[in-house]
């Protein structure tokens, strides 16, 4: 896979009738390239991405040449998720999802849509995805797959991934993007990263100062490599009911607490249900093998802080 250049795209406009000239090529107008970058960076073309209605950004009926689609209950703040039924199966398309790039993108760079770069994930047999890329280098995703029926093979996922992206990126050029108003009481306009600071001490070697924030702000990491790392993240659903999960009260709130089996490290989460809508916050630990006990302790170390710091 071909690794992109993370430059800031300039624009190629050149000052009109200029006189003085560098290697005998014109001087290229900045503020024309201020304008050109402004006008394909995130915030340029979404505004604000902590209340981005990312469903807004394609319509089911956009993808009816595949198959019937419907929009089921949103899983997140950030992404939006479709169903599409293709040839027998079920496929399940998600987009919107904001991400400030690090490093390397591990995709390789496709034909643009307009101003905006596209980039395009090695395709696996259940899975594509495809990246915009904006010029203040935050890329949003877009993917097609068919978890939902296992071993199904679906040979359009690709297509229905390209079409999306297409789609999104017109929509975005033409200041198609809806926002959605959040009560104060909403985890919706919360930033996650605001919400935990003292307890990351209760994570053994967790690197606190690396912290990964998200543009919708609806979740924030800290630690880049797997373990240790901690996730504190705003989601929709309603809480789990698997048989391992423990109530607790943290900070004057039930909690559920439980372990989540993942070869090669351990893993432990408290979910707490907000309101009485579907919003949910979840602090999620992970940590090289050791004992669920200490992962979920850490877990609950956490949430007594960042509980406590939620909107009533």
């Amino acid at each position: 896979m071909t690794r992109s250049r993370w430059a800031l795209l300039i624009a190629g406009f050149f000052v009109a009738g200029c006189t003085s000239a560098v290697g005998g090529e014109a001087l290229p107008d900045p503020e024309s390239a201020q304008a050109e970058q402004a006008g394909t960076s995130s915030t340029g073309l979404i505004g604000n991405a902590t209340t981005l209605d990312p469903c807004s950004l394609v319509e089911p009926s956009s993808l009816s040449q595949f198959g019937p689609a419907q929009r089921p209950e949103q899983e997140a703040y950030d992404y939006c998720r479709l169903k599409l039924s293709v040839d027998g199966g079920v496929v399940a398309v998600r987009f919107g999802l904001l991400e400030r790039v690090r490093g390397n993108l591990e995709a390789k760079e496709v034909e643009p849509v307009g101003r905006l770069r596209i980039f395009e994930e090695n395709p696996a047999k259940d899975r594509c995805a495809r990246y915009i890329l904006f010029s203040d280098n935050v890329s949003l995703i877009a993917s097609a797959d068919t978890v939902d029926t296992p071993g199904k093979t679906v040979p359009q996922l690709c297509s229905i991934t390209e079409k999306t992206t297409t789609t999104i990126a017109e929509n975005l050029i033409s200041r198609k993007v809806e926002h959605l108003t959040y009560p104060p009481s909403s985890l919706g306009s919360f930033d996650a990263c605001n919400a935990v600071t003292v307890s990351l001490a209760q994570i053994p070697s967790l690197p606190a100062g690396e912290v990964i924030s998200y543009p919708g702000r609806h979740q924030c990491r800290w630690g880049q490599a797997m373990v240790p790392s901690l996730t504190l993240r705003f989601v929709l659903g309603t809480p789990s009911t698997a048989p391992g999960v423990r109530y607790e009260t943290i900070a004057g709130k039930q909690t559920g607490v439980y372990p989540v089996d993942i070869p090669g490290r351990t893993l432990c989460v408290a979910e707490l249900k907000h309101g009485t809508g579907r919003e949910m916050a979840q602090v999620v630990v992970r940590m090289a093998p050791t004992t669920p006990a200490t992962a979920c302790a850490a877990a609950q170390a956490v949430a007594s802080e960042a509980w406590s710091k939620l909107p009533a």
